[in-house]
């Protein structure tokens, strides 16, 4: 009997020592997520705000994403402390990323993990997942503003002399073709200056002609997109100078070495400035500073490399001397 006490007794004695032996739960600690702004359009740029409530003296993690958070880019990213307003001993730790897309949609920012630390003793728990919508600023339907009517045929012209007037018309543009083609052909073309540098002079006179200070948005935006697409035509060899917003979406999805943001603003671009060129609509004034500075950027991220110049210029060197060796032939 006394053997089965002492072995009773001996068995307690563990079983208390283990439950003793597991930390509980040293400390709380609570996560909020939220932005700003639900629902933005492309281009704009919001808040994202992730606040922990943990002691004061934890150390609180939050994993980094600089760069992009899912499908938005991090333009800004700032953390504070905050313990004025707290309960004795807590303290408010705040993350704040400045995001932005160029892509319209609805999306999900995903939960993010935090961890808080206070001496030994480590809690986790994720943000809860936040609803972000972003729309196109125009839906498209400023474009159907005017029905045009068909031209109202002249009655007092016979059908006949309509046709000898184009068939005149037409022969007096191909004298005149002819007779410019025989003056300058022998004065050869004008050099041409590579992409870059010649939408970095254009943009330059451009803003010397000061359209936007004279609140003439339509010619502005007019030549802002006449050069942002010549640049990238001869920049990326792509035709789209003259197309469409239809064909125009088609088209960069193609263009090989322009990052996505870019083919995706190029569009935007187009949609949200022709209400402006053809319908005399107005922008905002930070939308067109944002182009205005958008344009500086696109050159800046996608000039060519030292490597890519001087491959251009020896090709046009192996160009030149070919054209030599064909005029000496002759």
């Amino acid at each position: 009997m006394y053997r089965f006490s002492r072995i009773f007794y001996r068995r307690l004695a563990a079983i208390l020592c283990v439950f003793l032996a597991v930390p509980a739960l040293a400390f709380d600690v609570s996560v909020k997520a939220n932005v700003d702004n639900a629902q933005v359009f492309v281009g704009d740029m919001f808040n994202y705000e992730i606040q922990v409530t943990a002691p004061e003296n934890a150390i609180v993690d939050l994993p980094s994403f600089v760069g992009n958070l899912g499908s938005f880019e991090v333009k800004e990213m700032k953390n504070e402390k905050i313990t004025e307003g707290m309960p004795k001993g807590t303290a408010k730790f705040v993350w704040l990323a400045t995001l932005n897309t160029f892509v319209s949609g609805d999306f999900l920012i995903a939960p993010q993990q935090v961890s808080a630390v206070v001496g030994k003793d480590t809690v986790k728990t994720n943000t809860d997942p936040v609803a972000v919508k972003v729309s196109m600023r125009t839906t498209g339907e400023e474009t159907d503003i005017l029905e045009v009517e068909d031209p109202l045929d002249d009655p007092r012209l016979p059908q006949w002399l309509y046709i000898v007037l184009i068939v005149v018309g037409v022969l007096l543009l191909v004298i005149l073709g002819w007779f410019l083609h025989k003056k300058f052909a022998k004065q050869g073309a004008a050099p041409r200056l590579p992409p870059y540098e010649e939408a970095v002079l254009a943009l330059k006179e451009l803003r010397q002609k000061n359209y936007l200070a004279e609140g003439n948005q339509g010619d502005y935006f007019m030549a802002l997109g006449f050069i942002a697409r010549r640049y990238i035509e001869r920049r990326f060899d792509v035709d789209i100078l003259d197309a469409t917003v239809a064909e125009l979406k088609q088209r960069m999805s193609h263009v090989a070495g322009l990052p996505q943001a870019y083919k995706e603003s190029v569009v935007t671009l187009a949609v949200e400035t022709d209400p402006v060129k053809f319908a005399k609509m107005k922008l905002e004034g930070e939308r067109c500073r944002f182009w205005d500075e958008w344009a500086d950027k696109l050159l800046e991220d996608t000039k060519p490399t030292p490597e890519e110049e001087q491959a251009k210029k020896e090709e046009l060197k192996a160009a030149v001397q070919a054209v030599k060796a064909a005029r000496k032939a002759k």
